[in-house]
Protein backbone atom coordinates (compact mmCIF):
# COMPACT_ATOMS: atom_id res chain seq x y z
CA UNK A 1 0.00 0.00 0.00
CA UNK A 2 2.98 2.60 1.13
CA UNK A 3 5.00 1.95 -2.31
CA UNK A 4 1.46 2.01 -4.33
CA UNK A 5 0.33 5.89 -2.18
CA UNK A 6 4.24 6.58 -3.45
CA UNK A 7 3.85 5.85 -6.62
CA UNK A 8 0.13 7.80 -6.94
CA UNK A 9 2.38 10.81 -5.26
CA UNK A 10 5.19 10.92 -7.93
CA UNK A 11 2.84 10.37 -10.85
CA UNK A 12 1.00 13.91 -9.53
CA UNK A 13 3.73 15.24 -8.90
CA UNK A 14 5.20 14.61 -12.43
CA UNK A 15 1.92 15.15 -13.92
CA UNK A 16 1.73 18.56 -12.27
CA UNK A 17 5.45 19.71 -13.20
CA UNK A 18 4.49 19.20 -16.91
CA UNK A 19 0.85 20.86 -16.82
CA UNK A 20 2.61 23.84 -15.22
CA UNK A 21 5.63 23.63 -17.49
CA UNK A 22 6.41 26.56 -19.33
CA UNK A 23 5.63 25.85 -23.00
CA UNK A 24 7.64 26.48 -26.65
CA UNK A 25 6.94 29.53 -27.92
CA UNK A 26 4.42 29.57 -30.45
CA UNK A 27 5.25 28.88 -33.40
CA UNK A 28 4.82 31.22 -36.89
CA UNK A 29 5.56 31.17 -40.32
CA UNK A 30 4.38 33.60 -43.13
CA UNK A 31 1.76 30.98 -44.14
CA UNK A 32 -0.29 31.22 -40.63
CA UNK A 33 0.30 35.07 -41.09
CA UNK A 34 -1.77 35.15 -44.14
CA UNK A 35 -4.60 33.54 -42.82
CA UNK A 36 -7.99 35.31 -42.52
CA UNK A 37 -8.51 36.75 -39.43
CA UNK A 38 -11.84 37.28 -39.08
CA UNK A 39 -13.41 33.59 -39.53
CA UNK A 40 -12.31 30.14 -39.93
CA UNK A 41 -11.03 29.52 -43.47
CA UNK A 42 -13.00 27.85 -46.13
CA UNK A 43 -10.48 24.71 -47.92
CA UNK A 44 -11.01 23.43 -51.00
CA UNK A 45 -10.99 19.64 -50.60
CA UNK A 46 -8.99 17.90 -53.49
CA UNK A 47 -9.40 21.61 -55.55
CA UNK A 48 -13.33 21.19 -54.94
CA UNK A 49 -14.95 17.85 -55.55
CA UNK A 50 -18.61 18.02 -55.90
CA UNK A 51 -17.74 20.86 -58.04
CA UNK A 52 -16.01 19.85 -61.14
CA UNK A 53 -13.35 16.70 -61.24
CA UNK A 54 -11.40 16.58 -58.16
CA UNK A 55 -7.50 17.28 -58.15
CA UNK A 56 -7.77 18.70 -61.82
CA UNK A 57 -7.38 22.61 -62.69
CA UNK A 58 -11.03 23.13 -63.20
CA UNK A 59 -11.84 22.05 -59.67
CA UNK A 60 -9.30 24.76 -58.48
CA UNK A 61 -10.46 27.33 -60.56
CA UNK A 62 -14.36 26.19 -59.57
CA UNK A 63 -12.95 26.82 -55.72
CA UNK A 64 -11.58 30.39 -55.80
CA UNK A 65 -14.76 31.14 -57.46
CA UNK A 66 -16.97 30.06 -54.92
CA UNK A 67 -14.72 31.73 -52.28
CA UNK A 68 -11.84 29.77 -51.26
CA UNK A 69 -9.30 30.87 -49.11
CA UNK A 70 -6.94 27.67 -49.21
CA UNK A 71 -7.00 25.36 -52.22
CA UNK A 72 -5.96 21.62 -50.65
CA UNK A 73 -5.05 18.96 -53.03
CA UNK A 74 -3.26 15.32 -53.37
CA UNK A 75 0.01 14.51 -55.09
CA UNK A 76 1.23 11.17 -56.68
CA UNK A 77 4.87 10.44 -58.56
CA UNK A 78 5.05 9.59 -62.13
CA UNK A 79 7.56 6.66 -63.55
CA UNK A 80 9.62 9.70 -64.47
CA UNK A 81 9.60 11.44 -61.14
CA UNK A 82 7.04 14.12 -61.66
CA UNK A 83 4.33 15.35 -58.88
CA UNK A 84 0.83 15.23 -60.29
CA UNK A 85 -2.60 16.30 -58.93
CA UNK A 86 -3.91 12.70 -57.75
CA UNK A 87 -5.46 11.12 -54.92
CA UNK A 88 -5.21 7.52 -55.42
CA UNK A 89 -2.12 5.81 -56.35
CA UNK A 90 -3.87 3.91 -59.71
CA UNK A 91 -5.50 6.18 -62.24
CA UNK A 92 -8.36 3.92 -62.26
CA UNK A 93 -10.82 5.23 -60.14
CA UNK A 94 -11.27 9.13 -61.40
CA UNK A 95 -9.32 8.57 -65.35
CA UNK A 96 -10.54 6.43 -68.38
CA UNK A 97 -6.48 4.30 -68.07
CA UNK A 98 -5.47 2.17 -65.44
CA UNK A 99 -2.13 1.36 -63.61
CA UNK A 100 -0.43 2.79 -60.54
CA UNK A 101 0.52 6.35 -61.05
CA UNK A 102 3.95 5.71 -60.49
CA UNK A 103 4.51 3.21 -63.19
CA UNK A 104 3.13 5.33 -65.67
CA UNK A 105 5.12 8.56 -67.36
CA UNK A 106 3.78 11.81 -66.88
CA UNK A 107 3.16 11.56 -71.26
CA UNK A 108 1.20 8.65 -70.54
CA UNK A 109 -1.09 10.52 -67.67
CA UNK A 110 -1.29 13.26 -69.51
CA UNK A 111 -3.33 11.51 -72.13
CA UNK A 112 -5.85 10.26 -69.77
CA UNK A 113 -9.24 11.81 -69.08
CA UNK A 114 -9.55 13.44 -65.48
CA UNK A 115 -13.05 13.93 -65.97
CA UNK A 116 -13.96 9.89 -66.18
CA UNK A 117 -16.41 8.93 -63.48
CA UNK A 118 -17.41 12.07 -62.68
CA UNK A 119 -20.87 12.29 -60.77
CA UNK A 120 -20.64 15.90 -59.16
CA UNK A 121 -22.28 18.93 -61.13
CA UNK A 122 -22.69 19.22 -64.57
CA UNK A 123 -20.54 15.90 -65.77
CA UNK A 124 -21.66 16.26 -69.03
CA UNK A 125 -20.10 18.94 -69.57
CA UNK A 126 -16.45 18.05 -68.35
CA UNK A 127 -16.88 14.84 -70.38
CA UNK A 128 -17.05 17.18 -73.38
CA UNK A 129 -14.93 19.43 -72.81
CA UNK A 130 -11.99 16.78 -71.95
CA UNK A 131 -10.03 17.58 -68.27
CA UNK A 132 -6.28 16.10 -68.03
CA UNK A 133 -4.58 15.26 -64.80
CA UNK A 134 -2.12 18.48 -63.90
CA UNK A 135 0.88 18.43 -62.66
CA UNK A 136 1.75 20.48 -59.21
CA UNK A 137 4.23 22.86 -60.60
CA UNK A 138 1.16 23.85 -63.10
CA UNK A 139 -1.76 23.56 -60.69
CA UNK A 140 0.14 26.37 -58.46
CA UNK A 141 0.82 28.72 -61.33
CA UNK A 142 -2.19 29.40 -62.46
CA UNK A 143 -3.34 30.23 -59.30
CA UNK A 144 0.22 32.11 -57.33
CA UNK A 145 -1.66 34.24 -55.37
CA UNK A 146 -3.75 31.82 -53.46
CA UNK A 147 -2.50 29.34 -50.44
CA UNK A 148 -2.42 25.82 -50.46
CA UNK A 149 -2.11 22.57 -48.56
CA UNK A 150 -0.22 19.78 -50.45
CA UNK A 151 -0.16 16.09 -49.12
CA UNK A 152 2.40 13.43 -50.10
CA UNK A 153 0.60 10.67 -50.88
CA UNK A 154 3.62 8.25 -51.19
CA UNK A 155 5.94 7.43 -48.40
CA UNK A 156 9.15 8.06 -50.31
CA UNK A 157 11.95 10.59 -50.03
CA UNK A 158 11.89 10.92 -53.72
CA UNK A 159 8.48 11.89 -53.37
CA UNK A 160 9.26 14.54 -50.07
CA UNK A 161 12.34 15.87 -52.14
CA UNK A 162 10.17 16.13 -55.38
CA UNK A 163 7.55 18.44 -53.38
CA UNK A 164 10.56 20.58 -52.06
CA UNK A 165 11.95 21.12 -55.37
CA UNK A 166 8.50 22.16 -57.10
CA UNK A 167 7.43 24.42 -54.42
CA UNK A 168 10.96 25.83 -54.37
CA UNK A 169 11.03 26.48 -58.40
CA UNK A 170 7.77 28.14 -58.11
CA UNK A 171 8.52 30.58 -55.70
CA UNK A 172 5.87 29.91 -53.25
CA UNK A 173 7.77 27.90 -49.95
CA UNK A 174 5.45 30.73 -48.13
CA UNK A 175 2.46 30.12 -49.74
CA UNK A 176 2.23 25.82 -49.50
CA UNK A 177 1.83 23.81 -46.56
CA UNK A 178 2.80 20.23 -47.04
CA UNK A 179 1.27 17.70 -45.12
CA UNK A 180 1.44 13.71 -45.17
CA UNK A 181 -0.07 10.96 -43.04
CA UNK A 182 3.54 9.38 -43.37
CA UNK A 183 6.22 10.00 -40.59
CA UNK A 184 8.82 9.61 -42.53
CA UNK A 185 7.80 11.08 -45.63
CA UNK A 186 7.32 14.12 -43.74
CA UNK A 187 10.43 13.93 -41.67
CA UNK A 188 12.41 13.67 -44.55
CA UNK A 189 10.45 16.31 -46.35
CA UNK A 190 11.46 18.64 -43.25
CA UNK A 191 14.71 18.23 -43.37
CA UNK A 192 15.32 18.90 -46.92
CA UNK A 193 12.88 21.61 -47.03
CA UNK A 194 12.81 23.56 -43.87
CA UNK A 195 11.69 27.14 -44.74
CA UNK A 196 8.10 25.41 -45.89
CA UNK A 197 5.23 25.19 -43.43
CA UNK A 198 3.84 21.67 -42.35
CA UNK A 199 0.72 20.10 -40.96
CA UNK A 200 1.50 16.97 -38.37
CA UNK A 201 1.95 13.49 -39.85
CA UNK A 202 -0.54 10.89 -38.33
CA UNK A 203 1.66 8.95 -35.33
CA UNK A 204 2.37 13.02 -34.87
CA UNK A 205 -1.58 14.49 -34.38
CA UNK A 206 -2.14 10.73 -32.30
CA UNK A 207 0.70 12.03 -29.59
CA UNK A 208 -0.54 15.40 -29.88
CA UNK A 209 -4.30 14.68 -29.21
CA UNK A 210 -3.06 12.48 -26.72
CA UNK A 211 -0.83 14.93 -24.10
CA UNK A 212 -3.46 17.25 -24.82
CA UNK A 213 -6.32 15.06 -23.34
CA UNK A 214 -3.93 15.00 -20.81
CA UNK A 215 -3.14 18.32 -20.24
CA UNK A 216 0.56 17.54 -21.22
CA UNK A 217 0.76 19.11 -24.45
CA UNK A 218 3.28 21.50 -23.24
CA UNK A 219 5.80 19.06 -23.43
CA UNK A 220 5.22 17.44 -27.22
CA UNK A 221 7.67 18.21 -29.40
CA UNK A 222 6.71 18.83 -33.09
CA UNK A 223 7.76 20.91 -35.91
CA UNK A 224 4.75 21.62 -37.50
CA UNK A 225 2.51 24.58 -37.40
CA UNK A 226 -1.11 22.86 -38.35
CA UNK A 227 -3.03 19.77 -37.49
CA UNK A 228 -5.32 18.31 -39.97
CA UNK A 229 -7.86 16.02 -38.68
CA UNK A 230 -11.13 14.30 -38.75
CA UNK A 231 -13.74 15.03 -36.51
CA UNK A 232 -14.15 11.63 -35.33
CA UNK A 233 -11.91 8.70 -35.82
CA UNK A 234 -11.81 5.16 -34.14
CA UNK A 235 -14.90 6.53 -31.58
CA UNK A 236 -12.82 9.38 -30.40
CA UNK A 237 -13.76 12.57 -30.41
CA UNK A 238 -10.17 14.23 -32.31
CA UNK A 239 -11.79 17.88 -32.84
CA UNK A 240 -12.15 17.86 -28.78
CA UNK A 241 -12.61 21.51 -26.87
CA UNK A 242 -9.04 20.61 -25.11
CA UNK A 243 -7.51 19.50 -28.92
CA UNK A 244 -8.33 22.75 -30.15
CA UNK A 245 -7.37 25.15 -26.97
CA UNK A 246 -4.24 23.09 -26.84
CA UNK A 247 -3.31 23.58 -30.38
CA UNK A 248 -3.59 27.18 -30.01
CA UNK A 249 -2.02 27.90 -26.87
CA UNK A 250 1.45 26.51 -29.60
CA UNK A 251 0.07 28.83 -32.06
CA UNK A 252 -0.85 25.67 -34.17
CA UNK A 253 -4.30 26.04 -36.74
CA UNK A 254 -6.65 23.38 -36.39
CA UNK A 255 -8.35 22.18 -39.83
CA UNK A 256 -11.15 20.01 -40.06
CA UNK A 257 -11.88 17.53 -42.75
CA UNK A 258 -13.62 16.59 -44.52
CA UNK A 259 -16.84 18.72 -43.85
CA UNK A 260 -20.00 19.15 -46.33
CA UNK A 261 -23.31 19.12 -44.40
CA UNK A 262 -24.06 22.84 -43.22
CA UNK A 263 -25.10 21.82 -39.71
CA UNK A 264 -21.67 19.91 -39.13
CA UNK A 265 -20.05 23.03 -40.62
CA UNK A 266 -21.67 25.22 -37.76
CA UNK A 267 -21.17 22.96 -34.80
CA UNK A 268 -17.22 23.07 -36.02
CA UNK A 269 -17.49 26.99 -36.36
CA UNK A 270 -18.10 26.91 -33.03
CA UNK A 271 -15.94 25.17 -31.54
CA UNK A 272 -13.47 27.51 -32.84
CA UNK A 273 -11.63 25.78 -35.76
CA UNK A 274 -9.22 27.81 -37.42
CA UNK A 275 -10.25 26.11 -41.00
CA UNK A 276 -12.92 23.40 -42.46
CA UNK A 277 -11.75 21.20 -45.16
CA UNK A 278 -15.04 20.92 -47.52
CA UNK A 279 -16.01 19.52 -50.66
CA UNK A 280 -18.46 22.76 -50.89
CA UNK A 281 -16.58 25.83 -50.11
CA UNK A 282 -19.95 27.20 -51.94
CA UNK A 283 -22.12 26.01 -49.41
CA UNK A 284 -19.53 27.16 -46.35
CA UNK A 285 -19.60 30.36 -47.28
CA UNK A 286 -23.02 30.33 -46.98
CA UNK A 287 -23.09 29.28 -43.65
CA UNK A 288 -20.92 32.27 -42.73
CA UNK A 289 -22.84 34.56 -44.61
CA UNK A 290 -24.03 37.05 -41.98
Amino acid sequence: MRNFLILIAIIALAWTGAALWPGPAPVSHPWLEARVETRAERIAHAGGLGRAPANTLEALAQAVEDGADVLEIDTQMTADGVLVLMHDDTVDRTTNGSGRVDALTLEQITRLDAAFGYEGEDPDRFMRQGVRVPTLAEALAAHPDMRWIAEIKPDTHEAAKAMCDTIREAGMGERVMVGSFHDSAMGHFREICPEVATGMASNEALSFYIAARLGLANWHPTRAHALQIPPRASGLDVAHPRLIKAAHARGLAVQVWTINDPEDMAALLELGVDGIITDRVDVMAQVQAP
